[in-house]
């Protein structure tokens, strides 16, 4: 696998096009309906999208990974989530423009989304770090990064229909449900991309996959039972659960993958007042 396959050139142009299409309108309605200040910095040598609530600048910070299946996205389609929180919880979102996949494979992006955090971490009080779907798995790996290299473990953890399991077994659980935003043949495309001869059980691919370490901070786990990534979502949470760690998981009723990004939905705007109530510390997040 190269960079140059034009099989996988041809599929990852065709879906930045189609996301861009999809998602970039949402974005523009969201800054709408929630009154932020949009703005960026660099941090350890990353572009970073920082999301503030208007004429506001709050001290406690949420880095926030986006998703794409790691070869697609950036922070601006992620606006129905970070504005939402940022306004809702008072926070500063410090989003990553991490790089891309194929032409930046693994771990290209684990490596830029650790050196973020510790820098973020370096600078700022962070409440924790989120991330949707690729960025979620991103989220995962940067955590088990803290916590194998001594570095300052988020203070939570939150994943809306997190990637975390990019090997054949793991992307083939996936079939059979019905969503309609991705399929499997396409999750084979996107981990061939960004893996290109690297293997798919290595821990900071798939975290997913790997033992709970024993200060892993509290997390909140979002899917739906139309969610193409429920599988590897409940398998996260029932083995953060038998490790004996705080997991709040909300499975939202015929929603699809990453529903929070799609403000029509009645489902997102639940889903999100839940995770400010659990970025808050109030009272745990039930079903």
């Amino acid at each position: 696998m190269t960079v140059s396959d034009p099989k996988i050139t041809a599929f990852v142009t065709s879906l930045r096009d189609d996301l861009h299409a999809e998602f970039q309108p949402r974005a523009d309605r969201t800054l709408k309906r929630w009154p932020v200040d949009l703005s960026e910095t660099v941090l350890a040598g990353c572009r970073c999208q920082n999301v503030r609530p208007w004429g506001q600048t709050p001290s406690e910070v949420l880095v926030y990974v986006f998703g794409g299946g790691y070869v697609s996205g950036c922070p601006e389609y992620e606006l129905p989530i970070t504005a939402a929180l940022a306004v809702q919880a008072n926070l500063t979102i410090i989003a990553p423009y991490y790089p891309l996949a194929p032409e930046h494979p693994f771990p290209a992006a684990v490596d830029v989304a650790v050196d973020v955090w510790k820098a973020t971490t370096d600078k700022h009080t962070c409440i924790g770090i989120a991330g949707e779907s690729a960025g979620g798995g991103l989220a995962l790996a940067v955590t088990h990064a803290c916590a194998a290299q001594g570095l300052d473990m988020p203070r939570s953890v939150t994943l809306f229909s997190p990637w975390c399991d990019l090997t054949h077994a793991g992307i083939e659980a996936c079939s059979g449900i019905d969503d309609p935003t991705v399929d499997v043949p396409n999750l084979h495309h996107m981990a061939k991309a960004v893996l290109q001869g690297a293997q798919a059980t290595d821990h900071r691919a798939s975290p997913g996959l790997a033992p709970i370490p024993q200060n892993w901070p509290r997390t909140y786990l979002s899917t739906g039972s139309n969610d193409r990534l429920r599988p590897g979502v409940l398998a996260l949470h029932r083995a953060l659960q038998a490790a004996g760690k705080d997991s709040h998981l909300f499975d939202a009723k015929d929603m699809w993958h990453v529903f929070e990004l799609y403000d029509e939905t009645d489902a997102a705007d639940v889903s999100l007042q839940k995770v400010v109530q659990f970025l808050r510390n109030d009272d745990p997040v039930t079903q």
